[in-house]
Formats: C-alpha cells, sequence, structure tokens
C-alpha cells in the first residue's frame, strides 16, 4: 500500500508539474498575440504609408523622355540598338525598371561557341564577346533570364560602353507563372513570353533583404549573321522588380513609369535604319510600348491564388496581420496581436480574397 501511495503521489506530482509549463506556455503565447499595453480602439490607431508613390519625376535626355518614380534614378548606356535604360531606387537596388532593346549575344550551343572560340584566337577585338556568351540549351526567355548575369557579366568584360554600368542582379532565378505574348515578331520568335519570377540579389547566402521578385518580358530570335554560325538576340528585353512580397503593391505604379518611355524620332529612326534591327520589329517606340503592354497585361492576369498564399506566408513570416477598413475598403498590414487586442468596430480581419488586394500602407498603434 505504501508503494502504491508513492506511485499516485509522484504522478500527481508530474500532473501539477505538466500544467504549470502549459499555463505558461498559454501565458507567453497571449503576450506574444497582444504586444501592445491593454487594449484599443479606433482613435489609438494611425496609418503610416510604406506604399510605392504614384508621384513621378519628368526626366528628359538626348535621345528620351520617361516619367520616373519620384526620388529615383535614370541611368543610360549603349549605343543605338545595344541601348539600355535602367531606373532604379538608389536606397534599394531590387526596385528597378530595365530595358534594353536588343540583348546579345546569347548562344544556342557549345558547339557554335566552340566555333567563335576558334575564331576569336585570331581576332579578340571582334568575336571575343561571342567565345564567351552563356549558352541557353532550351530556347525560351526564362532560360535568358536564368543566366542573365552571364550575360551582362560578359558583354562588361568585352564592350566598353558596358563596363562600369550598374546592372540589376538577377541570380537564383525561378519563374512563377508565364503568358504568351502578342508582338510583331511573334511568329518568327524561338519564344515570346512574360513571366513572374523571384530573384536573390546574392549568388549565395542570400537573407530576406536580398530577394525580390518582378514581371520579365522578352522576345527570343535566333540570328544568323552572313560569315559566322548563329546566336539568339533577346528583342525588348524589360522588367520590372521590387523587394520580395512587394511586388503586389508596387507594380501598378512601375508600369506607369515603364508604359511612358519614348524615345526621341532622330535616336528611334537612327535604330530603325540599323541593318541588325529586324525590319518586322517596326518602329522602336511601338515595339516598346508592346513589352509594355505584355508586362501590364501578364501582371492584370496573373493567378490570385499564388498572391494569396504569397501573402499570407509574408505576413506569418514578418510578423503581421492582414485588415480590412470597412470605411474606405482599403486593406492593411497590422502588427501581431492587432485581432486580439483591437475593440473596435472599423476595422476586421481580411478575407482570402482581400489577401490578393494591394495594400494601402501598416496600421500601427500611436
Amino acid at each position: 500500500m505504501l508503494k502504491t501511495h508513492h506511485k499516485f503521489r509522484y504522478v500527481g506530482l508530474a500532473v501539477f508539474v505538466l500544467l504549470v509549463f502549459v499555463l505558461i506556455a498559454f501565458i507567453r503565447h497571449m503576450e506574444n498575440l497582444v504586444p501592445v499595453a491593454g487594449y484599443f480602439n479606433d482613435a489609438d490607431l494611425y496609418v503610416e504609408d510604406d506604399t510605392l508613390s504614384s508621384e513621378f519625376d519628368h526626366v528628359e535626355t538626348d535621345i528620351l523622355t520617361m516619367d520616373i518614380p519620384k526620388g529615383w534614378e535614370l541611368q543610360t548606356t549603349g549605343r543605338d540598338v545595344n541601348q539600355i535604360i535602367s531606373v532604379r531606387n538608389p536606397d534599394d537596388d531590387r526596385y528597378a525598371i530595365f530595358l534594353q532593346l536588343q540583348s546579345k549575344p546569347v548562344m544556342r550551343s557549345y558547339d557554335e561557341r566552340n566555333i567563335y572560340q576558334r575564331y576569336a584566337n585570331v581576332d579578340q577585338e571582334k568575336y571575343g564577346i561571342y567565345s564567351y556568351a552563356p549558352v541557353i540549351r532550351v530556347p525560351k526567355v526564362e532560360s535568358f533570364y536564368g543566366v542573365f548575369n552571364e550575360y551582362t557579366e560578359n558583354i562588361q568584360t568585352y564592350s566598353e560602353e558596358f563596363a562600369d554600368f550598374h546592372f540589376p542582379q538577377l541570380r537564383h532565378f525561378v519563374a512563377s507563372d508565364t503568358a504568351k505574348n502578342t508582338t510583331s515578331l511573334s511568329q518568327k520568335a524561338k519564344d515570346d513570353s512574360t513571366l513572374r519570377a523571384t530573384f536573390s540579389t546574392k549568388k549565395q547566402d542570400a537573407k530576406d533583404s536580398d530577394k525580390g521578385e518582378g514581371v520579365f518580358t522578352g522576345t527570343l530570335i535566333s540570328y544568323e549573321p552572313s560569315d559566322v554560325t548563329g546566336y539568339y538576340v533577346v528583342y525588348a528585353t524589360a522588367f520590372i522588380t521590387t523587394p520580395q512580397d512587394h511586388l503586389l503593391q508596387d507594380a501598378p505604379a512601375l508600369i506607369a513609369s515603364l508604359k511612358t518611355l519614348s524615345f526621341k524620332s532622330d535616336f528611334s529612326d537612327g535604330v530603325a535604319q540599323n541593318e541588325i534591327w529586324d525590319d518586322e520589329a517596326g518602329d522602336v517606340n511601338s515595339f516598346i510600348q508592346a513589352a509594355a503592354a505584355n508586362i501590364e497585361n501578364a501582371w492584370q492576369n496573373r493567378e490570385a491564388e499564388y498572391d494569396i498564399a504569397r501573402q499570407k506566408w509574408a505576413d506569418e513570416h514578418y510578423g503581421f496581420e492582414r485588415v480590412y477598413d470597412t470605411e474606405t475598403q482599403k486593406v492593411y498590414r497590422a502588427f501581431k496581436g492587432f485581432e486580439v487586442g483591437y475593440q473596435g468596430n472599423r476595422y476586421r480581419a481580411a478575407t482570402d480574397e482581400e489577401y490578393a488586394v494591394p495594400i494601402s500602407g501598416y496600421l500601427n498603434k500611436a
């Protein structure tokens, strides 16, 4: 009987200790849910606008005009069909608008690249840029963006005009959605498409602050020069990018900016007269506007389910809740514990469909 009594006493002690641990865990959980002191209502809240401004600066150079996001920088390099336009946020390179009229060369096979390497042994200045150009085995726009920085590093090595240019970094490029384009070159293109994708600005050990996402377009053409074997050319390499999980709220402003790009007549006429510019591509401004329209169409017709899943993951990852303003019909990110501590009637938890709506800022407690 004594042994049985001791046995029940130890079991009771174990149960008591377990209940204490459960109670402590519950208290800590509640503290995490309500990190603010006490409860709060509408009068205690204010909105912090962290979305990309819809205000633009009008920029004019000797070859183009464009309205770019306020405070951003526009840089150009290259000549004629190789012209590059880069618009970026000086505080965060992941915010960017990029365009190159023709991106070349990109090799079709290692065998063809080897032929150029033999030519480069005789004339490095003329053929060097082809001898180490990246190879894409699958003729897709996605394949090109997968080697985008190999391409930019190659042209920086062999073309002095690009040597010091600040190119976007698109490492670990992963497409999540693809849409077919309609351009004047679609019929002859190996691929003509627009992609939604994620990327990193670092080759390895990428942190959240290095990750971005964007919408990317291009028209992949197989080009056959008269003297040597062929290679790929990408017409209208164009994209918009933002930090990871910010594309939903900032894409409309970036697309609006890209659509304002217009080349001056002297420049566009010069491109049209260049024998390397395909006659079927037509007027350079029309072709670029078609590229901008493809980005816009792909964005407007994207899958909402992806946005919902991605935004839910981001809120959980970064410690936010998503709320809906019943007075303004706007959606906000709020601090963790908002739903538990909020005592008002104006805001409610966002529905799944409302996770696909761009946020209008961050809801904070004064």
